[in-house]
């Protein structure tokens, strides 16, 4: 632990640690060839670097490229959708999304590209009917287009869920700063739904509104109470979202799990010293 005496005799160069977000996306990319055979066609494809993917695509299959694209560009990588909770996530929807015939979950909406429709357009009408299917449908993921320009609208028809967020602009790598003093941090303690210890950081889960509630709860209590609430528990493992039992502040259940995944990195990195099961007080600081 990196005391305050110790910062300020490291004056201003001293930088704190911190931990990348994880970042799991789905693109489409569309051929801007000036070969009549290859212009416009679509590419879907997963990738944790958007903007290293994209010239790998470009660049080439010898530069790391897909052979699917090789010699068949250039490529404008349109939009992305981000936000999976692990990579198994994102390429199960990266698969379905290129191939819905063959999906259990899309098969039987029998998708069938219409006369009128654009090869992008048949994919952004693909992707709203998979972000309001089972399993997708819970997840809190961002629609993000990349280049607005090549922006169309949503189908009437089948718009993503109200709790999906439609972002613009490209993706930015984001880092957690690593609190480094004993008073920035605290125990686990216990669940405030059974009162019971959290055992583990790998079961607790900490309010969305974390500043001022400060209330942890058992994973498992927390999606109970919340299913409960819509009269879900029987028929689905987590919720969309929910309320917090103690303050009342609406929560994205995605935006839980991602918290959980930054507090398990930084209990990795403290895991050799004083704060290691640790948990950090507070929203933590992104960079």
């Amino acid at each position: 632990v990196v005391q305050r005496n110790e910062r300020k005799k490291r004056g201003k160069n001293y930088a704190l640690p911190s931990i990348l977000d994880d970042f799991f996306g789905v693109y489409c990319l569309l051929s801007r060839s000036s070969n009549r055979y290859f212009k416009n066609r679509c590419y879907i494809g997963y990738t944790v670097n958007p903007n290293r993917r994209i010239r790998q695509h470009n660049a080439g299959k010898e530069f790391g490229g897909a052979k699917k694209t090789d010699h068949r560009g250039p490529w404008d990588m349109v939009c992305i959708i981000h936000g999976f909770p692990n990579s198994v996530s994102a390429l199960r929807f990266e698969w379905a999304w290129q191939n819905p015939e063959k999906s259990r979950r899309l098969r039987p909406l029998n998708l069938k590209k219409r006369t009128s429709e654009t090869a992008f357009g048949f994919r952004l009408r693909i992707a709203c009917h998979m972000l309001n299917s089972d399993p997708w449908r819970r997840l809190s993921l961002t629609f993000r287009w990349l280049l607005p320009e090549l922006e169309i609208p949503f189908p009437l028809d089948v718009l993503p869920p109200s709790h999906i967020a439609v972002e613009h602009g490209a993706v930015t790598k984001i880092s957690t700063l690593i609190p480094q003093l004993q008073e920035e941090y605290d125990v686990a303690g216990t669940c405030s739904l059974c009162l019971k210890p959290i055992l583990s950081i790998s079961e607790l889960l900490r309010c969305h509104a974390n500043e001022t509630c400060k209330s942890h709860f058992h994973m498992r209590c927390l999606s109970k109470h919340a299913l409960n609430a819509v009269d879900e528990y029987r028929t689905s493992l987590f919720p969309i979202q929910g309320q917090c039992p103690k303050c009342g502040v609406v929560y994205l259940w995605g935006d839980l799990i991602r918290d959980q995944r930054i507090l398990l990195a930084v209990n990795k990195f403290n895991s050799s010293g004083t704060l290691f099961n640790m948990i950090p007080r507070g929203k933590l600081i992104k960079m």
